[in-house]
This record gives C-alpha cells, structure tokens and sequence, in this order.
C-alpha cells in the first residue's frame, strides 16, 4: 500500500464541543489522499471516544491517546508519527472548508523552495455565525516585511507545511510556547524556504473564550517579541541566544544584543507593564519613573499610550483622581488617536455592563 500524499495533524484538549465539526470537515474534502493523525492530549472530557468513535469508521484515521503533554509536545509527537510528505495543521474548534487540501497542495507542485502554504480565514463565533474575514499577506516581499516586522503572517491552524523541512528545524520549540508557529514560520524564513497564503478562506477560524490566544495572550507577546528579536540575531550571523532557555520570560530579553532590540523598546516597556492599571501605589509610581527615563524617541511610540492609561486608571483605582487625570491629558496629547480609541473602547465597554446590570 502506498503511503499517503498528506497526513492531517489534529491535536485534540477537551475539545468535544466542536470535535466532530472538525473531524467531519476533514473527512468531508475533496482531496482525499491523506491520513488522519488525531492524538487525545489527556483530554477529561468526552473526547476520546468521539475520536475512537470516527477512528472505527474511517480507515483513514489513526487515533492516539497520551497523558497531557501540552501542544507544542502534541505537535511534535504529530509530526514524528506523520509518513507523508506534507503536512496539515488542523485546530479541535475549527470547520476546515471542502477545497481547502485541494487548493493548498497544488501551490507545492513544481516548488521546492515553497515550505508552507497557509490561507484566508473566516472568522466566526462559537455558534459559527460570520463575524468578518480574516486576510493575510499571500506572499513576496510583503509577507515577508510582515513577517520579520510585525507578528505571524498565517493562521496556524491553515498551514501545509513540508514534513522534511519542518523535521530539519527540529520542529516546534518548547520554550516559545504559545507562540511557537511563529518561531518556526522565522527559522523556516532564515532557512531560506518561501511562505504564501492561499488568497481565499480555506478555513472557518472560530473564536471564543476558551481559545489559546485569548486566555494566554501575555504570554504569547512577550514570546511574540522575542522570537523577532531571535530572528534579527541569527540574521546577524550571531547564535541563537533562546536555544538554550527553557522558558521564555521577561528576563530573556536580555539575552539579545541591546543594539538588536532599541528601536522596539516601547513595545517591551509597554509589555513589560500590561497590568499596571490592577497594581498597587508603588509599583505605579515606580513605572512612571521607569517611563521618565525611556529615551525621548520611545517615549514618542502611540504604543505608550497603553501604558499611560493602565498607569491613568490604576491610580484611579488608587483614588490619585487627580494624577490620574493628567496622564489621560498626556496621553491624548501626545499620542491622540490611539488614545481615543482606547477611551472610546473603554467607554462602549462600561456602557455595554451598565445596561447588562440595569437588565437583571
């Protein structure tokens, strides 16, 4: 029997609630020379035996179940099991659409230097109800400039990715959890390997409280920034410095070269201070005299105005009403138009819960 031209990859956590959604959308393609590696990740709910109960049905389905190891551990699990040449992420919430294998892989034929192929998304709610259309850079130059400046330029749960170059790389990186696929989409880029996109929605992306990028979304900045900082190291021709870490934390940053990381250090000192608006007096304080001392080009970044109104409502919170107030003015002062649109958020927001209170 000849092996398969594709091995989807669908790592699965207390997923029942979409799971057969999922599983059913991949055995519903119209390109159907693939196996289908679906590993239970320790799951306490019922997912395991909707996993043996599709297993049972379709040949094409190799089920396997472990005691939790976390997705990045899943994942390279998946990949070390895959025998096929290519290689499909699929997510346990998403419906991936009936072209979307078919489309994906023609974009390999003929292109050794093509490594992986994402695609649009359309981003829906929990009940699956449209909610908008999530586009991405589809190639070039442009990919590439998003890429290595900006965040991931696929949705991870899209990609078709080669099995022999991903294995090459070592796979998926521990330390970069929750943003390991982007860590990877660099090292493959510094590789020298292309990325594209498919220019149209290949999958429903759904979105919801449980989701990964929802619930760790600190985490998964701070790993954001360095895996970029991690890429402007190695194209400096220096080693890795976050190949030996086994974590990443807020102290990695000093691992990169101070030259490699001054033009980002608004973005850092805003990270580094994201809760600010929930902190006590003195840690307030202390970050603006932290702020005081940033070089005045960093001081001008619209992304410090984040930090100037955790720093305005956290002495609210602390009735400094009137210190408070003034970082609101500095704030919109100087950086006005990111300023308003977070007041303008904050205030839908606490309109929205006044009436959700007034409703009960």
């Amino acid at each position: 029997m000849s092996s398969p031209a594709l091995s989807v990859l669908l790592p699965v956590y207390n997923g029942e609630r979409f799971l057969a959604a999922a599983i059913e959308s991949v055995l519903g393609q119209t390109f159907e020379d693939f196996e289908f590696i679906i590993i239970n990740d320790g799951s306490g709910d019922g997912s395991g035996e909707i996993i043996d109960g599709y297993a049972a049905r379709d040949g094409r389905i190799r089920a396997f179940h472990q005691e939790n190891r976390g997705l990045v551990a899943t994942l390279n699990r998946g990949i070390e099991l895959a025998v096929a040449p290519f290689i499909a992420r699929m997510d346990a919430d998403d419906v991936a659409l009936p072209r979307r294998f078919e489309l994906q892989l023609a974009r390999f034929e003929g292109r050794p230097e093509l490594a992986v192929v994402g695609g649009f998304v359309n981003i829906v709610d929990a009940e699956g109800l449209l909610l908008r259309v999530g586009d991405y850079p589809t190639g070039g130059e442009t990919l590439t400039r998003f890429l290595t400046s900006d965040a991931p330029p696929l949705a991870h749960p899209t990609v078709v990715m080669r099995r022999d170059v991903v294995v090459q790389l070592g796979g998926y990186r521990p330390q970069y959890k929750h943003a390991e696929d982007y860590d990877l989409w660099l090292r493959i880029h510094d590789a020298g390997y292309s990325i594209e996109n498919v220019p149209v929605p290949v999958l429903d992306y759904r979105q919801h409280d449980a989701n990964v990028s929802f619930v760790h979304r600190r985490q998964q900045a701070l790993a954001t920034i360095i895996a970029r900082l991690a890429h402007r190291t190695r194209a400096a021709g220096l080693a890795d410095p976050t190949n030996d870490v086994d974590v990443i934390d807020d102290t990695t940053i000093e691992l990169i070269p101070p030259h490699l990381r001054s033009d980002i250090e608004a973005e850092l000192f805003t990270h580094k201070h994201n809760m600010l608006s929930l902190a006590d007096l003195a840690t307030i304080e202390q970050a603006l005299r932290d702020y005081a001392e940033l070089p005045v080009e960093a001081r001008r970044d619209p992304r410090l105005a984040h930090f100037l109104m955790r720093a305005a409502r956290g002495l609210w919170a602390q009735r400094r009403r009137g210190a408070s107030l003034g970082l609101l003015v500095r704030a919109l002062v100087r950086h006005p138009s990111v300023a308003l649109q977070l007041l303008h958020g904050k205030l839908q927001r606490a309109g929205a819960s006044a009436i959700s209170r007034g409703g009960r």
